[in-house]
């Protein structure tokens, strides 16, 4: 929850320090990991080491789904291991000691391949194009709810004067400044994640007073980005990297799996259209500064703390 998913790593930028979720997952791999090690070991010097090497499978499988792009490294240790423990006892044997080569390689392919699948999966919108500027028409007739919310815009907060921000009524102004307007979609996505899913769309102007909703687009926001950037990709890319890598650092790695964006274009407007899909764990915003567990309630996104979150979480999760 406090930083990339997978195995600790440095970062100059900001404190280290692992989510309680991501050291007891480490500690699993850690442990079957070395546990199949000694049993290869073991089996391979009484002669029972051709079904043995297919355990180290486990460890690989475990770490490339919850960590795609980690799974990787277990599988190169496993190699490793294995070629260092069973290859001393297939010599002079080439056929055998070929045999222990092409298994190691199996492990790092099986990783890839897991990998890869699992980072592409569902990347693609749910819908095609076409069909998905229909469904954002029928959400727009329809309004919000528990499984739709708009936002007029995703960077209004980034412009904001010191000034401005010191008279803000905006508590989420006054405290997350520049980066207001970002944490809040953060804290939308959260929502839908930790519930049962929805779409946020950017780019509604919703007004609740005479209950009507105005196509507005993102394309007045592609001023606050980078030349280069000023266009539904470089949006895209300020999402994954400046919102989900920021606050919801422990999806970032599989955001694919549970985040599709698209651009429907209604009225000559280009819209922004997330599709969250539900979570099989409780995800945290995190702040650099602390956790924040939001779900959603009632067509708006709330937070929960202390008991309350707890019952939530072991009732939500603990049946997944």
């Amino acid at each position: 929850m406090s930083q990339l998913p997978g195995f600790p790593v440095f970062d100059r930028t900001r404190t280290l320090h692992v989510s309680q979720t991501d050291l007891v997952r480490f500690l699993v791999i850690v442990t079957i990991t070395l546990s199949i090690t000694g049993i290869t070991y073991l089996s391979t010097a009484a002669g029972y080491g051709a079904i043995v090497p297919q355990l180290f499978y486990f460890p690989i499988l475990y770490t490339t789904y919850f960590y795609p792009n980690r799974g990787i490294y277990v599988a190169c240790c496993s190699a490793a291991a294995y070629l260092v423990i069973a290859g001393p006892f297939a010599m002079p044997n080439l056929f055998l000691l070929g045999g222990i080569c092409f298994q190691a390689l199996l492990f790092i392919g099986i990783a890839a391949g897991s990998g890869y699948l699992l980072k592409n999966r569902m990347v693609l919108p749910y819908a095609a194009p076409e069909e998905d500027a229909g469904a954002i028409g029928t959400m727009i007739r329809t309004g919000e709810c528990d499984y739709v919310e708009f936002k007029l815009r995703a960077l209004w907060s980034m412009a904001l004067t010191k000034d401005e921000i010191m008279a803000s009524e905006s508590a989420e102004v006054r405290k997350y400044r520049n980066n207001a307007s970002k944490f809040i979609v953060a804290r939308s996505i959260a929502g839908f994640l930790n519930t049962d899913g929805g779409d946020l769309v950017i780019g509604i102007r919703e007004d609740r007073m005479l209950n009507t909703t105005e196509v507005v687009g993102i394309e007045n926001e592609y001023s606050e980005l980078q030349e280069k950037d000023r266009n539904p990709d470089g949006y895209r890319r300020m999402l994954i990297d400046s919102v989900v890598r920021k606050y919801l650092p422990e999806i970032f790695e599989s955001a694919s799996r549970f985040i599709q964006i698209s651009f429907p274009v209604i009225s000559g407007k280009t819209l922004c259209h997330l599709h969250v899909r539900p979570t099989d764990r409780p995800v945290f915003v995190d702040t650099g500064t602390e956790e924040l567990f939001f779900i959603r309630v009632d067509a708006s996104t709330r937070a929960l703390a202390g008991k309350t979150m707890t019952r939530y979480i072991l009732n939500r999760f603990s049946s997944l």
